[in-house]
């Protein structure tokens, strides 16, 4: 079938657009092809699915969380349980959402800037793994990216209504999904808006009607179930270990793939490779800053800059641990002045030797970037595809044990595994200790639920389990969980 003549004008009418949304196309696909819609679903995802899923208990939702990503899911969840088609339509539309939020910038002013940043970010081995799960980091990335773009546009002299709908929008999405990351979003857009010439009214009451509506859920929830706005604020504090903390090298350890460095997992050192990928990305951010200064666009490339550190801050200085997901809507921002550097070397290209050199040296780092990212990737999908499909086995094992609602999973992967029978979950990351019957087990039995401990292969599970019936789960590999029954 041959493309019609109407696409081929689109095509030549606006080729930047087409660029992106093909970056967003073999997004989608590469997500599908590398990840896959097998992966089930890990323990922060139960959380917010439960929420919603009418065929489960829901999850206990802790004070730091927030709705946003249970509104994204529900629209699937509410039809259907398929871990897989939830997959696919968070696929398909993180895929959609990188394509609206760069595309914001295509308005601010056509050119390749905006494919070449997606293309950048889309590449990231987080993004990838990211993009279909059901967490809240990557779209608070896509709503920093579209807020920016639309903060930008309103700065024109010739802002229409639209830009500002749209930035109340962005920061409302973000607020929505993670309430104080469009703290940090807003501050630097805020304090923007104060310096000379910069005072854009509407612009102010867009930001400010954004923060409102997305914090809005959180605040009446806060009233409702936690005593307040303020004690929710310090129980979710708590449970995130804020104060002042300088988390940098913990952040360069997760780089190579675990997706927590919070004990007790141990992730090791950080490697030379990716901080050497990590140590460019200021010196190519200073790059991009100088070279969009020379072509008249400093301001396109410095507000995503300072409003990409912005938004590390609070991981690097606030939060006792780290996570790679925390600082995708960094990533994400600082894509642009890191475009605009890596244009200006390509745009010379046809020029002195010296401008050839390098753009084939930028050819050759992004093929450098390509591959450090897809070894990553492979690495980190790779055992939690083998890790999810056990919780599966383990629970089509359990149902044959005659385990069913109303339950109660207690022990290592509990949350997970219950999800999958419709009951209820409680998971140990530490056995030591439990001598007695925990109190979270009496409970449940208690309200009547059965009740059923699980172990992954601990030598010696924890004391108060001797008593209890231990059965041998042969189904799942490499072979080593086991059921443990009151007797």
């Amino acid at each position: 079938m041959r493309p019609s003549a109407s696409t081929h004008s689109w095509l030549r009418a606006d080729p930047w657009r087409a660029l992106l949304a093909l970056v967003a196309v073999c997004y989608g696909t590469v997500q599908l092809v590398a990840a896959g819609p097998g992966m089930g679903l890990g323990w922060d995802e139960v959380v917010y699915v439960s929420q919603v899923d009418p065929r489960v208990p829901a999850v206990e939702f802790i004070a730091p969380r927030a709705r946003g990503i249970t509104l994204i899911v529900a629209p699937v969840v509410l039809v259907t349980s398929s871990t897989e088609a939830l997959r696919v339509y968070l696929c398909l539309l993180s895929a959609l959402a990188l394509y609206a939020s760069f595309a914001t910038w295509l308005r601010l002013r056509p050119g390749a800037v905006a494919p070449v940043a997606a293309l950048l970010f889309a590449s990231l081995w987080l993004a990838l793994f990211y993009g279909s799960e059901a967490m809240p980091n990557m779209w608070v990335a896509f709503g920093a990216v579209g807020a920016v773009g639309f903060f930008l546009r309103c700065l024109r002299p010739d802002a229409g209504r639209g830009c500002v709908i749209g930035l109340a929008l962005c920061v409302a999405a973000v607020a929505l999904v993670r309430p104080p990351d469009s703290l940090w979003l807003v501050l630097p857009l805020g304090l923007a808006l104060v310096r000379p010439g910069g005072r854009r009214p509407r612009v102010a009451v867009a930001l400010v009607a954004g923060l409102a509506a997305g914090w809005a859920d959180w605040v009446v929830e806060a009233y409702v179930r936690f005593g307040g706005p303020l004690a929710r604020w310090q129980a979710a504090g708590a449970a995130n270990e804020t104060g002042l903390h300088f988390s940098l090298y913990e952040h360069a350890r997760a780089l190579n793939g675990p997706l927590l460095c919070r004990p007790p997992a141990h992730c090791g050192p950080a490697m030379p490779s990716w901080v050497l990928w990590w140590s460019a990305i200021p010196v190519l951010v200073l790059l991009g800053l100088y070279a969009a200064r020379h072509r008249g666009r400093l301001a396109e490339a410095l507000m995503p800059a300072v409003a990409g550190v912005s938004s590390a801050v609070p991981y690097v200085f606030l939060v006792g641990y780290a996570a790679p997901r925390f600082l995708l809507p960094t990533y994400a921002l600082l894509a642009f002045p890191i475009a605009h550097g890596a244009l200006a070397l390509l745009e010379g290209a046809r020029g002195t030797a010296r401008r050839r050199a390098g753009a084939c040296l930028a050819a050759a780092g992004f093929l450098a970037h390509l591959t450090l990212q897809g070894v990553t990737l492979d690495k980190v999908v790779a055992p939690r595809l083998a890790k999810r499909e056990a919780h599966v086995r383990v629970a089509r094992e359990l149902r044959d044990l005659r385990v069913h609602p109303p339950c109660l999973v207690y022990g290592e992967h509990a949350v997970m595994i219950a999800y999958r029978m419709g009951c209820d979950g409680h998971t140990v990351l530490n056995w030591a200790g439990l001598n007695d019957v925990p109190a979270a087990v009496r409970a449940a039995e208690a309200a009547g639920k059965q009740v059923v401990a699980v172990d992954s292969g601990r030598a010696v599970p924890a004391p108060f389990l001797l008593a209890w019936e231990r059965r041998p789960l042969q189904g799942v590999r490499p072979g080593r969980w086991s059921a443990y029954l009151p007797r």
